[in-house]
């Protein structure tokens, strides 16, 4: 029986996507930056564009597709160990033969670690010397924009709750309509944390007070939003409530662990000689890699996701200034321009817009319309209520509005939970695309409004 494609040849697939990956990224992403928008839009478009969206069999098959990709052996491998009499291999098509299963497993995990490595340099760049006067702001946005989408998706949830984006059972049932509509919220509630994180850096914005705020705020509702979708996996498969609070106790532990004893270990180990010496050696920099890994890894096994354990691990960091200036040169260039593209290309990978019908478009557009409303208005309003001015609060109600790629894997949780259907995770992605696409005009127009100096070219917008 056909098993899939030789380990040799995994390892050959995953080289090659890769060089295909960030030739799409660069060309793509060069264009967005020549129409206005920040580069990482371009590298969510190119994703799509890798994905069946454009190159799958709804197109065109590749029947003649070349031997060397034995492109049979790795469609094959799709149907080992199903029912012969159910089982379907997929028709041939550029997708499916230039990134196979098992290369595409690979590349995840690359993309995992890319966000690691992204979020430890957020966090490490993040200046917390004056979050406590910033602490009424940060806490009023961050509860102002997780509460608004959390109503939004409790009020829209039950319109949504049919065959066209809740997926029924193998007993025709469809599942639960609170873990659904909570599900719904979970995606209304998404801050683009690595995204919102990189057009500030594009922008020169990520250590000004706004950045400073709407980077810690994005932070909070990035914890928030992954507890949701916790307590949403629990309600729709019936667990108990022991476990549902096991998560909320686990991630207390987590944050009060990382935020004292691990702060203080590190501080007396590696953080004295970091600041005597003004650089970094080797081995502090392969602890500081271990403490990004380890916490990306309790957050994962907790539930708050490994993009969390990333960025908490970069803000507790001792002697931060000359930690983030070693990290940045070491590591801001491969992370940025080389791993984080195939994690946004890979989420294109799962993006199939050719399943969209007519009658889908309905229930996309309402939730796009209140993703949009409970996001940025309620950013707007939130910051205003935490001191800041509305100008202000407009741009941060747009940065908090940014979904990026984090959407897409709510979606992606609900459909692998057997709660979306893939029509309504693709109202993720739209979702994605558009208030992305709308983050830069909208902040430039209100900095402008601000009357803030134009922001220099940044060094991850122009790589």
């Amino acid at each position: 029986m056909i098993q899939g494609l030789k380990p040799d040849f995994v390892a050959a697939f995953v080289l090659a996507d890769i060089a295909i990956i960030l030739l799409a990224a660069r060309l793509v992403g060069g264009l967005a930056l020549k129409l206005g928008q920040p580069r990482v839009v371009g590298e969510i478009v190119a994703g799509v564009l890798l994905g069946p969206s454009v190159l799958g069999p709804f197109w065109f098959t590749w029947g003649n597709a070349p031997s060397f990709l034995h492109c049979d052996v790795s469609r094959a491998a799709l149907a080992v160990g199903a029912d012969p009499a159910t089982a379907k291999i997929p028709p041939p098509s550029i997708t499916q033969c230039l990134f196979p299963t098992q290369a595409r497993g690979v590349l995840s995990i690359v993309g995992s670690i890319a966000l690691i490595f992204f979020m430890l340099l957020v966090g490490a760049e993040l200046d917390l010397s004056g979050l406590a006067t910033r602490l009424k702001g940060v806490l009023a946005l961050a509860l102002g924009v997780v509460a608004a989408p959390l109503v939004g998706g409790l009020a829209i949830g039950p319109l949504l709750h049919n065959a066209k984006f809740a997926l029924p059972g193998v007993d025709g049932v469809l599942p639960d309509r609170l873990g659904f509509s909570l599900f719904v919220a979970a995606l209304l509630a998404v801050t683009a944390f690595p995204v919102m994180a990189r057009i500030l850096q594009e922008k020169n914005l990520i250590t000004s007070d706004m950045g400073v705020i709407g980077v810690s705020a994005a932070a909070v509702v990035t914890v928030a939003m992954f507890l949701l979708t916790a307590v949403a996996r629990g309600v729709a498969s019936n667990a108990s409530t022991g476990s549902l609070v096991k998560v909320f106790v686990g991630a207390a532990i987590y944050l009060l662990v990382m935020a004292i004893p691990v702060r203080l270990v590190l501080g007396r180990t590696i953080g004295t000689a970091i600041e005597a010496r003004g650089a970094i050696t080797g081995t502090e920099l392969a602890v500081v890699a271990m403490v990004a890994l380890g916490s990306a890894y309790a957050a994962d096994r907790i539930g708050i996701h490994v993009i969390v354990g990333g960025f908490v691990a970069g803000a507790v960091l001792p002697a931060r200034g000359v930690i983030h200036r070693e990290l940045a040169a070491r590591l801001a260039d491969v992370t940025n321009v080389i791993l984080l593209p195939i994690f946004l290309a890979f989420s294109g990978l799962r993006t199939d817009f050719t399943t969209l019908r007519t009658q889908h478009v309905g229930g996309l557009v309402l939730v796009l319309a209140v993703g949009i409303l409970t996001k940025w208005a309620a950013g707007a309003v939130s910051a205003r209520v935490g001191g800041l001015s509305w100008n202000e609060g407009l741009v941060l109600g747009a940065l908090m509005n940014c979904r990026g790629l984090l959407v897409l894997v709510v979606g992606i949780l609900a459909v692998d939970s057997g709660i979306f259907t893939p029509q309504m995770q693709l109202a993720g992605v739209v979702m994605a695309l558009v208030t992305t696409a709308m983050t830069g005009p909208l902040v430039d127009r209100s900095i402008a409004k601000l009357g803030a100096p134009a922001p220099e070219p940044a060094r991850v917008g122009a790589a």
